[in-house]
């Protein structure tokens, strides 16, 4: 079944506006985003890189990542019948890379105990790809992080659905990341 692009964007953009109004505000609840405010680890996905995580509050968070990543426009040359022809294509470049920017909202925690804390955020950021070409993007993001309180790791999960502007426009609405990240 083939979904449209116009439905694919209204359908998120509703899930953005119904995740964002049941959003509340998170409680402290373990050394991450109190006493452990800048997080770097990797994580993998739409790309595989480098991920940091900045706290601003115990609730609300910066993230930022510098992904090789190999998805996107890219230009093909050809020999036909002793002439040299050229076309943009879509599909896999291997000289690509992302860097992403995200705010995020952390909201209370699905478990909480003495070991670990579960909270989910939602939030959004612009893409920057950059390759064969350069690409502009937009993405939502909605995650879980596994955060373990004796030790300052956790383990993240989330789903980037993406939306590319410039240079083409391409919808990618199942986008997921994960990674693992140490904080100091």
């Amino acid at each position: 079944m083939r979904v449209s692009t116009s439905l694919t964007l209204a359908l998120t953009a509703v899930l953005s506006v119904l995740l964002m109004g049941a959003a509340r505000p998170a409680e402290a609840q373990s050394a991450i985003g109190t006493s452990k405010n800048f997080g770097i680890g990797l994580e993998l996905g739409h790309g595989a890189g480098l991920s940091v995580k900045v706290a601003s509050s115990p609730t609300s968070m910066w993230q930022f990542g510098l992904d090789f990543y190999n998805y996107g426009r890219y230009r093909t040359y050809y020999r036909d019948h002793g002439r040299y022809y050229s076309t943009y294509d879509y599909g896999f470049d291997s000289a690509s890379f992302l860097v992403h920017g995200e705010y995020l909202a952390h909201q209370a925690s699905l478990v909480q105990n003495k070991a670990l804390a579960l909270p989910w955020y939602v939030g959004g950021g612009l893409d920057l790809g950059v390759g064969a070409g350069t690409a502009l993007g937009v993405h939502g993001n909605l995650g879980l992080a596994l955060q373990f309180n004796r030790v300052p790791i956790d383990l993240f999960l989330e789903w980037t659905p993406r939306v590319w502007l410039v240079d083409f426009v391409q919808v990618q609405p199942l986008e997921f990341n994960g990674g693992v990240r140490f904080w100091f």
